[in-house]
């Protein structure tokens, strides 16, 4: 098959979980015999090559945050035609981001379809919550756009824009994803949620897990020096940083020899290194900032245990899979994708979510167990994700929903 993958962002100028997911499958599907051609967008139109895969670069901005989403999509959308159009007659196009799967909703083609990696068909922002951490009912009524987490968050000036960006424009992306008549959601927790608002019952829909690169699965697992937790992630509340913080400075009092790394970026990076100082844990925790994609198997290598503590319904969770890959004990929020891909005390360990209390109690059960256990949870994790996560068979699941799509 000949398949067109669009995506606003694309390795190596960007490397987050979607970007990442969206070249492996890439990847794979190329080494099953298609052929893949990727469409990305830029300053200058341009081409280049990533581990074997094609990519084009058109001068366009997918990336934008429009007030007006339907005119952006559909200027994009013309741009977009040009390749489409171009007489290599693509037998699919696919959309891996909300922005290009807005734009590519305009072009009405009989063989695209989506994959759905986030909240933002549903909700103004894309982690689906309201500022008090329950799930956004839907940003369609001003109440809940006004309760908006990232309305309530947003700077003084910036309020009236990003409420109008929600409320005005929530209508369209609901009514562009009904366009799809194929979507593939990241998890079944995913796809849960946003059928409490997206009416999917006219369109097929199908679950398929990103994969995990094969060094993360081929190279020997390296075991930890000291017992240091790592959390890897954007840093801000949704994500359960405050959560983890709270839990390690009072677990930290019972055990002198843990430390905590923080990993990555995010609008709360400044205020929660406050809370830090502010609690004299400035010597057990290190905010690491942001580490290339290449030198993340050492950090996981390095950490004894992986924290994923997140409030909102993680759609999937790169980081506990790579953790899961790297042969360590992942401890996660008993919510969204992970939930799915961690069996307790078999592949991991599950805690209330919000919980501050479960999460100690969780922490001090894993530094508790015996090397025994440990070393089969290890093994267990690992040999799950290279059995269900590997490339190969997640393009495979890709292959047959295009082949049943098409049919």
């Amino acid at each position: 098959m000949k398949i067109l993958f669009l995506s606003a962002l694309y390795p190596p100028q960007t490397r987050g979980g979607g970007e990442l997911s969206t070249h492996y499958i890439a990847q794979g599907l190329r080494q099953i015999g298609h052929e893949v051609q990727v469409v990305t967008t830029g300053a200058r139109n341009g081409a280049y090559e990533v581990e074997g895969v094609p990519v084009r670069v058109l001068a366009a901005n997918l990336t934008a945050k429009p007030l007006l989403e339907r005119r952006h999509s559909r200027k994009m959308a013309k741009i977009l035609a040009r390749e489409i159009n171009s007489g290599k007659k693509y037998d699919v196009v696919h959309a891996h981001d909300f922005r290009s799967a807005l734009a590519l909703a305009e072009l009405n083609l009989p063989n695209a379809l989506v994959t759905t990696r986030d909240y933002a068909q549903i909700c103004g922002s894309p982690n689906n919550l309201l500022a008090d951490g329950r799930e956004c009912p839907g940003c369609t009524s001003i109440k809940n756009v006004l309760q908006n987490r990232n309305v309530v968050e947003a700077p003084f000036l910036r309020k009236p824009f990003r409420v109008w960006q929600y409320r005005y424009n929530i209508g369209y992306r609901l009514k562009a994803f009904r366009k799809f008549k194929q979507q593939v959601f990241i998890s079944h927790a995913q796809l849960a949620e946003i059928k409490k608002i997206q009416d999917l019952s006219q369109t097929q829909t199908t679950v398929i897990y990103n994969p995990v690169p094969p060094a993360y699965l081929n190279n020997a697992i390296q075991l930890p020096v000291g017992r240091t937790i790592l959390f890897v992630g954007t840093i801000e509340s949704y994500k359960g940083v405050g959560l983890l913080l709270e839990a390690f400075k009072q677990i930290s009092r019972q055990y002198n020899d843990i430390n905590l790394k923080i990993v990555g970026e995010g609008a709360g990076k400044e205020g929660y290194q406050n809370w830090v100082e502010k609690n004299g844990l400035q010597y057990r925790v290190t905010f690491v900032g942001r580490v290339p994609w290449d030198h993340m198997g050492r950090i996981y290598d390095e950490a004894a245990i992986v924290v994923a503590p997140h409030i909102w319904v993680e759609p999937f969770g790169r980081t506990v899979a790579e953790a899961m890959a790297r042969g360590k004990i992942v401890i996660s929020a008993n919510i969204g994708g992970p939930a799915e891909i961690i069996q307790p005390f078999k592949t991991g360990v599950l805690f209330e979510r919000g919980s501050v209390e479960d999460l100690i109690l969780s922490i001090g059960e894993v530094l508790e167990m015996n090397e025994f256990d440990k070393r089969e949870i290890s093994r267990a994790a690992r040999e799950w994700v290279a059995n269900n996560l590997n490339i190969e068979k997640i393009a495979r699941e890709y292959e047959e929903v295009y082949k049943n799509y098409l049919c």
